[in-house]
């Protein structure tokens, strides 16, 4: 029986072989807060497999050290002494960084998109219709959301 579980969390002890790359992931607590009457629960280690491939394309270049998110199956192994264990075998992994950039590009592209919405709609209906003015507010409010992503995220260029 296995659960598929979401961990957030920077890669320790990487090991790669055999096209296998395997790392420790520490984290929670997912909160700072437990519900009333239940124990808050310390960070967690996983230790997580996936291909390299799979590593390697998750993350946004070679110098990309930001925290992974990476999406998998738990399962239980056993270690070369005999000792059980929980793996979790990754589906998905992509870093804090590649998703930013990944988001990044969609919010260009969307703010391309309106822009040339709101010239067809000035070419076609002028400059003063109401067809021009929501194609411009909606310009503008993609603009704006655009240039708010940038200003939270110095780090994607």
């Amino acid at each position: 029986m296995s659960a598929k579980v979401t961990l957030i969390g920077q890669p320790q002890s990487l090991i790669t072989k055999d096209g296998i790359v395997t790392f420790r992931l520490l984290t929670g607590p997912a909160s700072n807060t437990a519900p009333k009457g239940l124990q808050l629960f310390k960070a967690s280690a996983y230790l997580v497999q996936c291909s390299e491939r799979q590593f390697n394309r998750g993350r946004a270049d070679a110098g990309d050290k930001s925290e992974l998110i990476l999406e998998g199956y738990q399962e239980p192994r056993v270690d070369e002494s005999g000792k059980p264990y929980i793996a979790v075998v990754a589906l998905s992994v992509v870093s804090k960084q590649a998703q930013n950039a990944r988001k990044l590009e969609q919010l260009r592209e969307e703010t391309v998109k309106a822009e040339e919405a709101y010239d067809a709609a000035c070419e076609q209906f002028g400059i003063d219709s109401l067809q021009a003015v929501a194609a411009g507010q909606a310009f503008e409010g993609v603009k704006a959301g655009l240039l708010k992503f940038m200003a939270n995220h110095p780090e994607v260029k």
